[in-house]
């Protein structure tokens, strides 16, 4: 799970997420959770990551209500962020600096060199601090998350049903690609495995939404 939460921070942090020491105030609120601003400049920049994550941008979007789509659903994601980083102050989550220490160094690895990666910085709008903060806010995120989330398990019984009802063109596909049986069905039980899990997180999403308080200020 670590090394997936560095590779995480390494992909938010190349598209240069905002810094955290940019206030509310100054460029607008996009939303307030219980109490706590998200900025509408941190909603822009974030918008602009989701976005490369479907390969997509701006320029591309020609129809207003699917590029109002996306940035909702871009708002949403900074939503549910805020809402585990408070829960994981409510539960008393710490994180020790050594630990934000080797995730800063796990993501300067990806740079040539230390002045590339302090230059990035500076263009995202960190100093130390700030980038120690939002660090730290992201491994405590994604460790409470990993607490409310359910065992997840398949049954082989599951796995087979659902390996049947591929159907026998899918199956012969599997089997033109190698391996034997025992590996096809691996794979769909990770599939399956994938997909619960996802359940199972938007699950306690939405149980932290349930108790809380939303304010959405920008028309979307």
């Amino acid at each position: 799970m670590i090394k997936g939460l560095f590779q995480a921070l390494m992909a938010l942090f190349l598209v240069l997420l905002v810094g955290y020491e940019l206030s509310a105030q100054e460029y607008g609120s996009a939303a307030r959770v219980n109490g706590a601003e998200i900025s509408q400049f941190r909603l822009e920049r974030h918008f602009e990551d989701y976005l490369r994550e479907q390969q997509r941008s701006v320029a591309q979007i020609r129809n207003p209500s699917v590029y109002k789509r996306l940035k909702r659903e871009a708002l949403e994601q900074l939503i549910d962020k805020e809402l585990l980083w408070q829960e994981a102050r409510r539960l008393s989550i710490e994180v020790g600096d050594e630990e934000v220490a080797r995730a800063r160094a796990a993501v300067a690895a990806g740079f040539a060199n230390p002045a590339a990666f302090e230059r990035r910085l500076q263009a995202a709008g960190f100093d130390e601090a700030g980038y120690a903060a939002y660090l730290r806010r992201e491994i405590a995120a994604s460790r409470v998350l990993d607490r409310l989330l359910p065992v997840v398990t398949v049954s082989d019984e599951e796995v087979r049903s659902f390996y049947q009802a591929l159907g026998p063109q899918l199956q012969a596909a599997g089997a033109e690609q190698g391996g034997d049986e025992t590996r096809r069905l691996a794979v769909v039980r990770q599939l399956l495995l994938d997909r619960r899990t996802a359940e199972a997180r938007q699950a306690v999403l939405e149980r932290l939404r349930a108790g809380a308080r939303i304010e959405r200020l920008v028309p979307l």
